[in-house]
């Protein structure tokens, strides 16, 4: 099962180092995630970071990222729901259980947001698959429940982000400690 990362809405000192660092442990997908956010510092912290990583990397805004930096690919979600005009590459989008039923051909991935009983009426009824992803991981048992029901990977957020403090330690140890155990659970 892969394993994707969304970013800190913020932006904070740290943040390169640490998403290198998730990236040595196995990190699978980053989802470059800064809503309403100056697309310079978004360029800067790519810039900061080795290129090798770029091709991992989906932005869920400035869109333009994608091709000036050749990132993965771009994610849609209800603060960006349309793709620029001619795009032709790999796409990501945030869904709801009853968009499994759309046509999902473009999308290499689906990120699922839903209820614990909006998913398993999802599973009774043969919606999951290796294209979707469940967010919202917070416990190893929930990357086995996600195996279980035959998600493609997990994305992790704010269970993560919590464990670090960026105002008061650039100590990001525990944190990435914490990656391991849900890498290892996913693998």
């Amino acid at each position: 099962m892969k394993i994707a990362v969304a970013t800190s809405p913020l932006f904070f000192v740290e943040e390169n180092a640490i998403l290198q660092a998730l990236f040595e442990e196995g990190l699978d997908i980053l989802h470059l995630c800064k809503p309403d956010s100056e697309p310079i510092f978004c360029e800067r912290l790519l810039t900061l970071m080795p290129h090798k990583w770029y091709s991992r990397i989906i932005t869920s805004d400035h869109f333009y990222l994608q091709s000036e930096y050749g990132l993965k690919g771009i994610h849609l979600s209800p603060h960006n729901p349309s793709e620029p005009h001619g795009y032709k590459g790999y796409i990501s989008r945030s869904c709801t259980t009853e968009d499994l039923d759309h046509d999902l051909d473009r999308y290499g991935h689906l990120v699922l947001d839903a209820t614990l009983s909006a998913i398993e009426q999802a599973v009774r009824e043969r919606k999951i698959n290796h294209h979707v992803f469940m967010r919202g991981i917070t416990t190893i048992d929930g990357v086995q429940f996600a195996r279980d029901c035959g998600f493609g990977g997990i994305v992790l957020e704010d269970v993560l982000w919590e464990r670090f403090d960026s105002h008061e330690s650039n100590n990001f140890k525990e944190l990435i400690d914490l990656f391991k155990i849900f890498k290892k659970a996913a693998d």
